[in-house]
């Protein structure tokens, strides 16, 4: 006769062996899933960019008389997570005289900025950051914070155009600023550029790493007895 506890100890090893193969059979199902499902999604932007853009400057909010200044920037980002990026840049102001020697001024940032969609081609964008906005002899020198936002959309794989709004604020570190006789302490940029990204974004290894995979597999001949 049969104990009942050699049953239930039948019945255990029954069940761990179904849970086992179910186990199994779902690490199979994955393995052969896309990689691109099996891994968590990132950025398909390359880590590094450089930003030639062009834009305006609203430097005062008269209605009847507002000072309107052009202005060229280039820019470098670096992503430090697939979302969140470190940029610097500099602005010059005033080519419309295109007198860089005596007219306009010079503007310097740093920012931290945030993708919110890295792994969509569009992706809106914001930042925050603080700067110097200069006059060109350097002479007249006023301290800033600035905030803004944007959209990047990738047109090819390195190359992305780029459209933005941003607010400055300038702290009056000099009385009687000259910058500050033009500009309110709250002034507007608008902008549009060019972004080339530089390196292999994360869907590109993605692609490498599946292509690599597809060949080793094509490459174990099958043996039949």
């Amino acid at each position: 006769m049969i104990k009942p506890t050699r049953i239930k100890r039948s019945i255990s090893c029954v069940l761990i062996l179904l849970s086992l193969q179910c186990f199994t059979q779902e690490l199979t199902t994955v393995g052969e899933k896309p990689i691109s499902d099996s891994i968590l999604k990132s950025s398909i932007r390359a880590k590094n960019i450089i930003m030639f853009g062009v834009g305006s400057t609203l430097l005062n909010r008269d209605v009847i008389t507002p000072d309107i200044e052009n202005f060229i920037q280039i820019q470098y980002k670096r992503f430090i997570t697939p979302n969140l990026n470190i940029n610097g840049n500099l602005k010059k102001f005033d080519i419309k005289n295109y007198d860089f020697d005596s007219n306009g001024f010079l503007s310097g940032d740093l920012n931290l900025e945030w993708y919110v969609f890295p792994s969509h081609k569009l992706s809106p964008f914001g930042y925050l950051g603080a700067g110097i906005l200069a006059s060109n002899d350097y002479q007249d020198q006023n301290y800033k914070v600035q905030g803004g936002l944007g959209i990047d959309y990738l047109l090819l794989a390195k190359l992305a155009i780029v459209a933005s709004i941003e607010a400055d604020y300038i702290y009056d570190e000099q009385k009687g600023s000259q910058l500050l006789q033009v500009a309110d302490q709250l002034y507007f940029n608008a902008l549009i550029g060019l972004c080339f990204y530089i390196g292999n974004s994360k869907s590109n290894k993605l692609q490498k790493v599946k292509k690599n995979h597809t060949s080793i597999i094509n490459s174990n001949p099958i043996e039949v007895n």
